[in-house]
């Protein structure tokens, strides 16, 4: 059986989602790097973190417009304004707006900069084992929600108590063992290190990962590369026609 992986990042590094001959199950990691060497065998491995990133020529991702237009208000909030490559490390946030503006002529928000070292830790891992990062893609929790609900973005944000119930309604048609993964980890785990929502996002990414081929859909437009060669796209499941 090919070994599919759902990721968000968390408080306490990165919350994975798979699945064994029990059912669904979750692991925890400190780096991006432990979690890779722990699905070595994984066909495919959908992470949510933005991938491909912009620069001067790209200085808004296409991936990020498209997700913006089809999810609209509220949520297209949720799609935060990627840093350039050279604004990841900067040493704080009037450093990193700075840099990004150089590079990008864009500034970046402080829930921005607060993502950056997620981002960057994954793009050094990718820039590392590039023979080896096809299973790796990216996907947007709103965006893979958006698609299992019929293409309908979610009503209420997903760190409310309502957002939280819608979303976990739409898992369960695809997924019934979603509510005792979610028990299982709220008993062994600190809210502070894992949220119900870092859980909720990693499975929306593992019911994505392990559609077939032909019932994956990509928001990608043009350019749909980085200058790194790595892809700005976010894969969803397409139950009717694709809308990109």
């Amino acid at each position: 059986m090919q070994q599919h992986v759902g990721v968000d990042g968390c408080k306490a590094g990165w919350f994975a989602v798979t699945r064994n001959s029990e059912g669904l199950a979750w692991q925890l990691f400190p780096a991006i790097n432990d979690l890779v060497s722990a699905f070595l065998g994984a066909e495919r491995i959908f992470i949510d973190v933005p991938i491909g990133l912009p620069w001067a020529d790209a200085p808004i991702r296409p991936c990020d417009r498209l997700a913006r237009e089809v999810l609209g208000r509220p949520r297209k909030s949720s799609v935060f304004p990627v840093p350039c490559r050279e604004a990841l490390d900067a040493d704080g946030v009037k450093a990193a707006r700075k840099i990004n503006r150089a590079h990008i002529g864009r500034s970046v928000s402080a829930q921005t900069c607060g993502i950056s070292p997620k981002i960057s830790e994954v793009d050094r891992l990718l820039s590392s084992i590039r023979e080896q990062r096809h299973g790796i893609h990216e996907i947007h929790p709103a965006v893979c929600f958006w698609a299992l609900a019929d293409r309908s973005p979610m009503k209420y944000s997903k760190t409310s108590v309502e957002g939280r119930e819608e979303r976990l309604r739409v898992l369960q048609r695809f997924e019934p063992g979603v509510s005792v993964l979610l028990d299982d980890v709220r008993s062994k785990t600190l809210r502070k290190n894992v949220q119900t929502d870092d859980v909720l996002d990693a499975t929306v990414a593992f019911i994505t990962a392990e559609a077939s081929q032909e019932e994956l859909a990509s928001l990608a437009g043009k350019s749909s590369h980085d200058p790194a060669g790595l892809p700005m796209e976010m894969l969803y499941l397409r139950i009717w026609d694709d809308v990109a």
